[in-house]
């Protein structure tokens, strides 16, 4: 796994970390299962064109 793999996961993890840290607050209203679902699109998309392999 490259740098730009690495660099990846951890933006997607602490995209997710915040999205978990203000999940119900308002401006806007923050989901952990809305960001959860974003990233698991983004991260198939990126798995079947080949970004991890």
């Amino acid at each position: 796994m490259g740098w730009s793999q690495v660099a990846y996961l951890m933006l997607t993890a602490l995209g997710l970390g915040v999205n978990l840290a203000k999940h119900g607050e308002p401006r806007p209203a923050y989901s952990i299962w809305s960001a959860l679902v974003g990233a698991a699109i983004c991260l198939g998309i990126l798995y079947w064109g080949g970004f991890f392999g």
